[in-house]
């Protein structure tokens, strides 16, 4: 049996996000530096020319992968059923084939790490620089402001290690925190 269109289309976003985010945060000075310094000896003229605009590539590739994806986006027909709003159909062939081709090079979402929890949770917090916490457990990160709000009901947020979605909790132990969070996670 195939996959909905909502299934694939929320796999492919996962993939190519995470091979957008990989690119956005390589440092193409560093970049230049190694096939500078390193790359002029060992690498022929159409690799250092590919290492050096990897980035730029990697980044276009992906922003045109956003908008194929923008497009064939899950939706329901007229009777409610699940379809593709690109194709009309109940199973994308076009996002099929994006998933296929990024299963086949072993393309997949990158876990957060702690920095990445970081800069997810000052993003949601409202855009200027507040002191938080980066508490680390299985699942993903608790981030709580140095200085919660006293009428902020939900003040901490949790960052999912293997989505990066981010969730409001309230204030409470982490340990509950972690439990609860593992329940919400549970399917079903």
């Amino acid at each position: 049996m195939r996959s909905p269109a909502a299934w694939t289309h929320h796999q492919v976003h996962q993939r190519v996000h995470a091979v957008m985010s990989a690119a956005m945060r390589a440092d193409d000075p560093a970049i230049d530096r190694f096939v500078a310094e390193a790359g002029e000896n060992r690498l022929d003229p159409h690799t250092r020319r590919f290492v050096r605009e990897a980035r730029r590539l990697t980044l276009a590739c992906t922003a045109a992968l956003t908008c194929v994806l923008s497009a064939h986006r899950p939706g329901d027909d007229p009777y409610g059923a699940p379809i593709c709003r690109g194709c009309g159909t109940p199973e994308c062939r076009t996002l099929r084939g994006l998933a296929d081709v990024l299963a086949a090079y072993a393309v997949r979402p990158a876990p957060v790490d702690r920095a990445e929890a970081w800069r997810r949770a000052d993003a949601c917090l409202g855009g200027r620089p507040i002191p938080v916490s980066v508490e680390e457990f299985r699942d993903g990160f608790i981030v709580r402001p140095a200085e919660i709000a006293a009428d902020d009901i939900s003040p901490v947020l949790i960052v999912d290690r293997g989505t990066g979605a981010l969730s409001r909790w309230p204030a409470m132990p982490s340990e509950l925190l972690v439990r609860e969070y593992g329940r919400y996670r549970a399917p079903g």
